[in-house]
């Protein structure tokens, strides 16, 4: 989900990388990759291996890609507004609970 889409409830964690490097978006089903240890969207890192194969960021060209559990319960931990907050929606919650809050709404 663009970052332009989401208004956060909190400071955005500094230390934890939340943002794909490829698309620069907040990370959706966050991938790692073995050679330098980023984190990409899954679709996009599989985009780019499909493509040419090397790292976006160290341009390995030999490295495992595997989902990062971890980077995915912070970034569905995030607390945000109701996209439809300018609208006058006052729901506040956790990323991971927005779609569900969003389909009851409609």
């Amino acid at each position: 989900m663009a970052k332009e889409e989401l208004s956060f409830a909190q400071e955005l964690p500094k230390h934890v990388e939340i943002e794909c490097p490829v698309c620069f978006n907040i990370l959706t089903d966050p991938h790692l990759v073995s050679c330098c240890g980023h984190n990409f969207c899954g679709s996009c890192i599989e985009r780019v291996k499909a493509s040419n194969g090397s790292c976006p960021m160290c341009k390995e060209k030999e490295y495992q890609v595997m989902v990062n559990k971890e980077r995915l319960r912070i970034i569905n931990g995030l607390e945000v507004y109701c996209s439809n907050k300018e609208k006058g929606c006052q729901w506040e919650g956790e990323l991971k609970n927005m779609s569900t809050h969003l389909n009851k709404e409609n």
